[in-house]
């Protein structure tokens, strides 16, 4: 199952990788299939980084001047349009990450599900000040109210399109398969607009789910169908006003968020270009304790296994679940019959796999 989705580029790896894609050599749909060219791989737990400035630098040069790059004795075409996707952010005390990935040499655009991140960044690790927040949120509605656009940093989006609506709200993960090592509290701020409609994230489907099942409960929310320019600046200077005084407000009611928050803030659009949301998300609350590790535990892998002997080892399982509500792995027995089980079951040509959690049921009261 995934991860709950709150705020983006909270995870950086941390080594510094160059994923170089070129149509050629991944045989994009719709695009001609010709003979692959040899992949290239390099890594390194002691490089100098001003070496790596330096090929950096060599490897732009030849995409501007040539439209393609030599490394590794071969040489790989980047030309034309393509994808374009970086991620920076912090990673450990002292240490910055950097994620870099290019496809190039599109004929079409790549089917990347129903909506893309377009701008995206982050805060809060350790924990953030509210008040550093209040002011960028400031400067995103001053600049919106003089040039109708929302500017942040090197990223700027005209408000356009025959829609528009803000909607604010908080919700609370009450429950551990929701919260696990997050802030129990959540305010997201959108503003949507292009065209009605702007579809769910796939990321953010699981907290659709989550709610649905009563894990995430909603504690306040209000929509504003069609404001003007003026109007949603003001309301991003309300905000900042609210963040500086360490709440955050929803309609008539207010949330302490105290000293330290998680934020994000981001761009998405449709991979048509014809919605877009930007939206300041916010995590507030007391962390929860790290769940003391108990019971018995198991892991084990296997390789080049026969089949058959997965399909003995889930049949023995299941029999043991089926029989006696518990089932054993190694020299460890888990007892499974009054829990409750959350489960995903993906299966395709390549492989099979089951997620599997279990909880105690709630206590009726």
């Amino acid at each position: 199952m995934k991860k709950i989705y709150v705020l983006a580029l909270i995870c950086i790896p941390l080594c510094l990788m160059l994923g170089l894609q070129t149509s050629k050599a991944t045989g994009v749909s719709g695009q001609e299939k010709q003979d692959p060219v040899p992949g290239y791989h390099r890594e390194s737990v002691a490089f100098s980084m001003a070496e790596a400035g330096k090929l950096l630098e060599r490897l732009g040069k030849e995409i501007q001047q040539n439209k393609s790059i030599t490394i590794g004795g071969n040489s790989y075409s980047f030309g034309g349009q393509g994808v374009f996707e970086i991620s920076i952010g912090q990673r450990g005390v002292g240490m910055t990450s950097m994620q870099l990935e290019m496809l190039s040499d599109m004929k079409a655009v790549p089917k990347r599900g129903r909506t893309y991140v377009s701008y995206a960044r982050s805060g809060g690790r350790p924990s953030a000040n509210p008040a550093n927040l209040a002011d960028i949120v400031a400067d995103i509605g001053k600049n919106l109210a003089s040039t109708g656009a929302f500017v942040m940093e090197d990223h700027k989006v005209a408000i356009e399109g025959s829609y528009i609506m803000i909607k604010q709200r908080v919700t609370e993960s009450v429950s551990v398969q929701a919260r696990g090592q997050q802030m129990p509290y959540t305010y997201s701020f959108d503003v949507i607009f292009g065209v009605p409609r702007f579809p769910v994230p796939a990321d953010e489907v699981d907290d659709q789910e989550a709610e649905q099942r009563g894990w995430i409960k909603e504690l306040a929310i209000k929509e504003i169908s069609m404001p003007d320019q003026k109007e949603i600046a003001k309301l991003f200077e309300s905000l900042s006003s609210d963040l500086k005084a360490g709440k955050v407000k929803v309609g008539d009611k207010a949330f302490d968020v105290g000293k330290g928050i998680q934020y994000g803030i981001s761009h998405l659009a449709t991979t048509d270009d014809k919605a877009h949301r930007v939206r300041i998300g916010i995590q507030f609350g007391e962390m929860p304790p790290r769940p003391k590790r108990g019971g018995p535990r198991y892991s084990k892998e296997f390789f080049d296994e026969p089949i058959s002997k997965v399909g003995k080892l889930l049949k023995r399982l299941g029999i043991e679940i089926l029989d006696t509500g518990a089932f054993k792995l190694g020299e460890n027995e888990f007892n499974v019959k009054e829990k409750l089980a959350n489960y995903e079951v993906i299966a395709s040509s390549s492989g099979f796999s089951i997620e599997l959690s279990y909880t105690k049921p709630k206590k009726e009261k």
